[in-house]
């Protein structure tokens, strides 16, 4: 048994990119691991990768993966209310969630369950690019599905903060990296809706400003009439 305490908008952050209907369990729930005294929280549906680091500092503890199809109050807490949640997990694939205020008092408790261990949580590190990522020219297309959970994401993590969403595509056949400019804990990852990065890009006529006939231009205005 451990426990670990994870800033709520971490876990909730994460959880923008699970699919409940997945056919794959892993992908149905949020990813949970232990990095440097923090939780650090993932979510995936094999298209968007989420992926959130909790301010709260926490012992150290064995990743485990929580259903999101049955942890759903859990979830709907972290989006809504309070700042921190505290799991405490058990070896017989339950674990125990409690809401807490920031002196520790209970909001509100539940349980939860966890994906079994052999439906292996894909190795998320390995898709990210090499860092820094150099801005380059190659050209992006997404689908918009995806970004509006994005950006209810964003808006959940972010409250009332402003921020800006950037989209980086780190080379060809790679997918876009995903940063919230001046918020270091969140990012993510989302895979591009085509791969022709030679295709010219044009925009559509009416976008341009509309420019004068020669003719017309080298013909100067007559003086009015006295």
């Amino acid at each position: 048994m451990s426990s670990v305490l994870i800033e709520a908008r971490a876990l909730a952050f994460a959880s923008f990119a699970v699919n409940p209907e997945c056919l794959r369990p892993h992908l149905r729930g949020v990813r949970v691991e232990y990095r440097d005294g923090h939780a650090v929280c993932i979510g995936t549906d094999g298209v968007v990768l989420l992926f959130a680091r909790s301010a709260c500092e926490t012992p150290p503890f064995e990743p485990f993966t929580l259903n999101f199809r049955k942890s759903g109050r859990l979830f709907a807490t972290c989006r809504k209310m309070g700042p921190m949640v505290s799991i405490e997990t058990h070896d017989d694939g339950e674990a125990i969630w409690r809401l807490l205020r920031s002196n520790g008092s209970v909001i509100e408790r539940g349980f939860v369950e966890q994906i079994d261990e052999f439906e292996d949580f894909p190795e998320w590190r390995f898709l990210l690019p090499k860092s820094p990522i150099q801005p380059s020219a190659i050209p992006v297309g997404v689908h918009p599905m995806p970004l509006r959970w994005i950006c209810r994401a964003v808006d959940n993590y972010q409250g009332d903060a402003p921020c800006t969403l950037r989209l980086l595509a780190p080379g060809a056949e790679l997918p876009v990296v995903l940063l919230v400019q001046g918020v270091p804990n969140v990012g993510g990852l989302i895979l591009s809706a085509f791969q022709d990065h030679d295709a010219e890009i044009v925009f559509p006529d009416w976008t341009m400003q509309a420019s004068m006939p020669a003719e017309e231009a080298a013909v100067e205005p007559a003086e009015a009439a006295a």
